[in-house]
């Protein structure tokens, strides 16, 4: 906002009494928006608050009802305005909020549905409009039925904060709707060609002989609107000998109306019915991002004793942030990263004060009980992968999926191909509160060889306890029961069908303990229809002290061909941080002998990595060492290693990988491999500033650009700048960004950046004293620039060694500074410091000088 004024009628302002800051910019901002309203009839001066210039609302145009309305304390103005609304510290976005007469917020049926909330029973009525006689400054028309929230929800908080423009809500957690995705506003559309590229190199001397090896992998690609296409090629050598083979080759759409995804080309089944296979055909899929399966229905409860913040963390990464009332809280829809990792949950009070718990893991298995699993369909030929000769006849495929209750799931399938048909049928639910149990049977009939046969799986997990958790699982099939790459391979040979294993069975046990540390029982048994069995016993303990982390594993198999009738392992380690750097050493024995080791690992910087270890091998009482260097310069990742073993033998090895995108902007390099979906951003031209994304730091090249190599999909994404990184003459307008893709998009993230020159006048008045403080400073067109500070001291942001300042001082007397800088700036120095003489000028003096003030 600007005001004009002129050096008469600032001395004629000293003498009156000045509105405060913040009063007169609401004045200025009501007088701006409200001006087509009506308003109420002219308080006389005594019912004016203390603090308002009567005389000066006039000057301005505006009603001095004004100060009426702004008696008690700042609002909004009746009728709608466009807010920023938060619920639960979150932001919902930008919407039309409806206020009445006295500032008050209306929850109409569209502002709820913004916010995510329940619409309650009781009604409010519309927005009334003020009487004649009415104090109110606007009269606010007719608005929609407004619901009354507050009622059917005391415990609620509404923070109106109308210099912002927001409003701010902390409800109950029963007063939010269930989550319903809406994919309209997420990112669509692009065009751009990636590379990833990953290089391998050994070279292996030995006493007598040596070895080398290499090998490619090269994956080539496009999206184009929305569609994304992708072809995979590896190529190997070992010695004199070499081979290169195709993996893949397909293209593929996300169907959001079906929340499926097309895909067409070489692909591999994705059927959770059936075993999947390698296809050239086409198939439909569910959409896990759109689905909601990314989401589950594990509620997490907890007291709060007072307006609190609640975080989740999974795997070490917060994965939820709200903000709940005092009392009792639910949280449901929590966007797990996976179905293996504990929950840990704190509760921030409003003192600050913390409170922690932990869900264990063993709660989420069942996490996608009650979730609409969708329909997929697959059609096509099997094709080989590698050097295989096995038949490739055509096949075709559905599974569906249905919610059984509230709390379980439905899934039936069918699968056809030449000589073979099955049909599968499942079901998982939750039988206690913290017990889930899932059951599957699979039905084939392989007609080329005239057998019939089922497989029967049913598996369970339970929470038994706060501390201890256990889950089984056992799978039976009969003799005849063959998948269908069982029947694409030669299985004439006498020993096949006893090779096949009849039963499968797994067991697991976990306890937690404070002061005992954790701890994990394992068991899996196989049998074959010959009668001979393996077994395997897995247990691994680990805590945590002061001094680093201790962990026990011990491995133990019985039966098998190639371990005789026991093996044994064991595996005890130590390992100490000491900030960027660990050391680790263990002990391991196997087959009977020991092993002894240690290394020492460190983070450099953002750039490098290195590992260096020893062990010593008490077989044949040999030293064995290694160093690893993993180097990250910005554009690629480079591993260099090192090892040497037994008598003689000394590895070298070598790799290179990243992506390669080519885009609207150019060709930018990435040092991780590009996704499906992924985004370009920009920070004007500045190159070498780091920028934190979802999938790891990059920095940009020389013209400003680096890539997102991966974005997930459907949700939101914060992309940051890392300010230190920034060149001390580049100021940014906002450091972050939420990206928010679908699918197969290509984003565009666009920083803004400002150049400026941050320079410190110590500035000499025409009388050789320093210019008084508060002086205003104006540039060439008399715009208002800043004002003198302590000692004479101006602080100008942005200017060059070519702009004209003038200084106004008291008494209607204006000068011109005088200074001279370098033609560049010091980019080492925040701002530079020079001395300015202020020349007094003449004509404008004579004339006088009108100004702006900002």
């Amino acid at each position: 906002m600007t005001i004009t004024t002129t050096d008469a009628r600032l001395s004629h302002r000293k003498t009156r009494r000045l509105l405060p800051l913040r009063t007169l910019a609401c004045s200025l901002l009501l007088g701006n928006i409200v001006s087509p309203l009506a308003y109420a009839a002219t308080p006389t001066a005594p019912d004016l608050p203390p603090g308002f210039d009567l005389d000066y609302l006039k000057d301005r145009g505006l009603d001095p009802a004004v100060a009426d309305f702004f008696r008690e304390a700042a609002r909004f103005r009746p009728g709608v305005n466009v807010v920023s609304l938060f619920v639960n510290g979150n932001k919902r976005g930008r919407a039309d909020a409806h206020f009445n007469a006295q500032g008050e917020l209306c929850f109409d049926k569209e502002l709820l549905d913004k916010a995510g909330l329940v619409v309650p029973k009781q009604t409010l009525g519309t927005p009334a409009s003020p009487s004649a006689s009415s104090s109110a400054v606007v009269r606010a028309a007719a608005g929609p039925v407004c619901y009354d929230l507050k009622a059917a929800f005391p415990e609620m908080q509404i923070e109106l904060r109308p210099g912002k423009e927001e409003v701010s809500l902390v409800v109950p957690t029963d007063a939010l709707r269930p989550s319903e995705q809406d994919v309209s506003g997420y990112g669509r559309g692009g065009t751009a060609a990636i590379l990833n590229y990953e290089l391998l190199g050994l070279s292996s001397r030995f006493a007598t002989s040596s070895s080398r090896f290499m090998s490619a992998n090269a994956e080539l690609g496009f999206n184009f609107e929305d569609w994304i296409v992708r072809s995979r090629e590896v190529y190997t050598a070992q010695d004199a000998s070499s081979q290169r083979q195709h993996l893949y080759a397909y293209a593929q759409h996300t169907l959001v109306d079906y929340k499926s995804i097309f895909q067409g080309g070489q692909i591999n089944i994705a059927n959770s019915a059936f075993s999947g296979g390698a296809i050239t055909g086409v198939q439909l899929i569910p959409e896990s991002a759109l689905m909601g399966l990314n989401r589950n229905n594990v509620m997490v409860e907890g007291i709060a004793q007072s307006q609190a913040r609640v975080e989740v963390r999974q795997a070490g990464a917060l994965i939820y942030s709200t903000v709940v009332p005092a009392g009792p809280f639910g949280l449901a829809d929590l966007p797990l990263l996976n179905g293996n990792s504990d929950l840990e949950v704190t509760i921030v009070e409003a003192n600050n004060a913390q409170r922690k718990f932990i869900v264990p893991a063993a709660s989420l298995h069942s996490g996608s009980l009650g979730n609409q699993r969708g329909y997929s369909f697959a059609l096509g030929k099997l094709r080989s992968v590698g050097n295989s000769n096995a038949r490739q006849p055509w096949v075709i495929t559905g599974t569906g999926g249905w919610k059984l209750g509230k709390d379980g799931n439905l899934s039936a399938g069918l699968m056809s191909a030449t000589g073979y048909q099955a049909a599968s049928w499942g079901a998982d639910t939750r039988v206690l509160d913290n017990t889930s149990v899932s059951l599957q049977q699979r039905l084939a009939h392989a007609s080329r060889e005239g057998v019939r046969g089922t497989q029967l799986t049913l598996s369970g997990s339970s929470i038994l306890t706060a501390r201890l958790s256990g889950s089984l699982s056992a799978t039976q099939q009969t003799l005849g029961y063959r998948d269908l790459s069982d029947t694409t391979i030669d299985n004439t040979a006498p020993d096949w069908q006893s090779t096949r294993y009849r039963g499968q069975y797994t067991a697991s046990l976990s306890w937690t303990d404070v002061a005992f540390g954790g701890f994990n029982l394992s068991y899996s048994r196989s049998t074959q229809f010959t009668g001979a069995s393996t077994q395997r016993l897995f247990g691994a303990w680990g805590k945590t002290f002061e001094f680093g982390t201790v962990s026990l594993n011990v491995d133990h198999s019985m039966g098998g061909s190639n371990q005789g009738p026991t093996a044994n392992t064991y595996y005890l380690t130590l390992s100490i941080p000491l900030g960027k750097r660990s050391v680790r050493t263990y002990v391991n024995n196997s087959s009977g002998y020991a092993r002894m080791g240690a290394s020492v690992n460190e983070q450099v910087n953002d750039y490098a990595t290195y590992m260096v270890s020893a062990e010593r091998n008490t077989q044949n009482q040999e030293t064995d060492y290694s160093g690893q260097l993993a180097l990250l310069p910005r554009y690629a990742q480079v591993n260099l290693g090192y090892a040497h073993t037994g008598a003689g033998a000394d590895t070298y090895s070598g790799g290179l990988r990243g992506g390669v995108v080519m885009h609207q902007g150019g060709l930018t390099f990435s040092p991780y491999p590009v996704q499906d979906t992924f985004g370009i951003l920009s920070v004007g031209d500045v190159s070498g500033v780091k920028v934190d994304t979802p999938y790891g730091p990059v920095w940009t090249d020389p013209w400003g650009q680096a890539v997102i190599s991966q974005l997930p999909p459907y949700v939101s994404s914060r992309v940051e700048i890392n300010t230190k990184s920034l060149p001390r003459n580049v100021d940014i307008k906002n450091g972050y960004k939420v990206v928010e893709p679908g699918r197969g998009s290509v984003n565009m993230v666009n920083f803004d950046v400002i150049k400026v020159r941050r320079i410190l006048l110590n500035t000499k008045g025409p009388n050789g004293e320093p210019l008084p403080k508060g002086a205003f400073v104006l540039d060439a067109d008399n715009q208002f620039v800043t004002t003198v500070v302590d000692d004479g001291q101006i602080f100008l942001n942005g200017s060059g060694p070519s702009v004209q300042l003038h200084v106004a001082l008291p008494g209607n007397q204006h000068c011109t500074l005088r200074y001279t800088l370098p033609e560049k700036p010091d980019l080492d120095m925040f701002y530079e410091t020079t001395d300015a003489v202020c020349q007094p000028d003449v004509q404008a003096n004579s004339k006088g000088r009108s100004y702006a003030r900002s």
